[in-house]
């Protein structure tokens, strides 16, 4: 019989050998399975046997198989009687018991012997599959606390038991080893918790795709938990979480922004892979700009060290990415495009390594503002610069660009105050001063045939800078005499 040590945990002595093949023979692995079904039911009876009834060989399987010593005896003989009663009081619990000492009746079982406790945990995932959300609700934290505490290996994903070298067990099995009927019995229940676990994992994406906000926060939360502690089903649970970040109550999704940098503050090494999943999201399609908000200021808060230039890239070409398509779709949104200037601004200090893969995202920016309006233009600009200035500098490029783009001027009061933001950022920083008072003429040129909120804007913007830059004012002329 497995017998379970209440100071050790289950997979402290089951193993974790895998089949150098990628699948059984299936004939070979149904015999096998089916030799599985029968000795961990036949353990789980001789198990249940001895919790109820006084049951005590001289000799304990622990898990160093150590035989009783002197004066031990008596111990075990005394704790074996308390322990019969103990679980005779927790089955009568779980029969005539009210529904919150059902549930820590049965959560007491799991923690005694997993092993032979599936039947209960079985019952717990199935409560929650139901779609109560009340009852869903209590059981939760429950079952969080178990797979983190108990029951899921912290340093390894569960085993199927196609994935086992059966072949080599059946042999020993044959011979009538013990050891291999044990061997079998632990992964016969690895691969069913396995299982087990995958469904409640489907029955928390169904929870925080409800209606009731707490439920769904309750699973998200129960999600992270479980993502950070262990790593079964972490591409599920991962999904999971971001898929939340399009929920359509924003305080809600303002949440998850906060789950998912609590999950890359405690696993970094997981954020190549959280990245790719929300980019994933960014890209959808029918994704909302909303969700696309978020997504980009995830990533923008997403922290990055020296040594993290191929996520830097990765993020930058994100929001290069989206970008574009903002631009395409002609989805010009205020608030996500200042988060992606932000996203930008932080992550290419740290991709520039990556230049030449940069170069290219920066040329098809160029095409995007030559055939585009001047909407659409002065967004790409303002991008322009903002990968520029933290780069190798503006390049005549940029200010030609810009200079030609200045014709397309039109009269909206919201482009012209990003318009002469731009400007201004732009001359007072051009160490070519010609080039400056060739801006400046332009812009004056411009204001003869605007608006006077225009002609009044201009001037102020020439105030501005040629009080940080007095050089630009010729106080005299040399005559040039012939």
């Amino acid at each position: 019989m497995i017998k379970h040590s209440i100071e050790g945990k289950w997979y402290e002595y089951a193993d974790a050998d895998r089949s150098d093949a990628n699948e059984a023979d299936k004939e070979q692995l149904s015999k096998v399975e089916e030799k599985a079904t029968y000795l961990l039911s036949r353990d789980i009876d001789v198990h249940n046997q001895c919790q109820f009834s006084y049951c005590l060989p001289l000799e304990i399987f622990l898990v160093s198989k150590q035989p009783l010593k002197e004066g031990e005896y008596f111990w075990f003989r005394m704790e074996s009687k308390r322990n019969a009663s103990e679980a005779g009081w927790l089955n009568t619990v779980i029969v005539q018991g009210t529904a919150g000492d059902r549930i820590s009746a049965m959560q007491m079982f799991i923690q005694r012997s997993p092993v032979h406790a599936l039947s209960h945990l079985n019952t717990l995932v199935s409560r929650v599959q139901k779609k109560n959300p009340r009852e869903a609700f209590s059981i939760l934290s429950v079952l969080k606390e178990l797979f983190i505490n108990e029951i899921l290996p912290p340093t390894r994903k569960l085993i199927p038991l196609s994935k086992r070298p059966v072949g080599e067990l059946e042999k020993q099995l044959e011979k009538g080893e013990k050891a291999a009927e044990r061997r079998l019995i632990m992964w016969k229940f690895e691969s069913d918790l396995k299982k087990l676990y995958e469904n409640f994992v489907m029955a928390l994406e169904s929870l925080s795709n409800g209606m009731v906000v707490n439920v769904c926060a309750e699973a998200c939360r129960a999600a992270l938990d479980l993502l950070i502690e262990r790593p079964e089903q972490e591409q599920r649970l991962l999904t999971l979480l971001v898929n939340k970040l399009g929920h359509p109550n924003r305080k809600f999704a303002s949440r998850l922004v906060g789950y998912l940098m609590k999950l890359t503050q405690k696993q970094p090494n997981m954020r190549p892979i959280v990245v790719k999943e929300v980019e994933r999201l960014i890209y959808r399609k029918n994704i909302s700009c909303r969700a696309q908000l978020y997504a980009v200021t995830f990533l923008a808060q997403m922290q990055l060290n020296a040594g993290d230039v191929e996520l830097a890239a990765s993020l930058l070409t994100i929001y290069i990415g989206l970008f574009r398509i903002l631009i395409a779709k002609q989805k010009i949104d205020d608030k996500i495009i200042s988060a992606l200037l932000t996203a930008t601004n932080r992550a290419f200090p740290y991709a520039k390594n990556e230049a030449e893969r940069l170069t290219k995202e920066i040329d098809t920016l160029y095409k995007v503002l030559h055939q585009s309006n001047f909407n659409t233009a002065l967004q790409t600009l303002k991008l322009l610069h903002q990968l520029l200035v933290t780069s190798e500098g503006i390049s005549d490029r940029f200010y030609s660009a810009f200079y030609r783009k200045l014709l397309d001027v039109e009269h909206s009061a919201k482009q012209q105050s990003q318009l002469f933001g731009l400007l201004y950022k732009t001359m007072k920083n051009d160490s070519e001063t010609q080039r400056v008072i060739a801006f400046i003429k332009r812009m004056l040129q411009l204001s003869v045939n605007r608006s006077a909120a225009f002609a009044a804007a201009t001037l102020v913007v020439i105030s501005k800078l040629i009080e940080e830059r007095p050089s630009l004012i010729l106080v005299s002329k040399s005559a040039n005499v012939s």
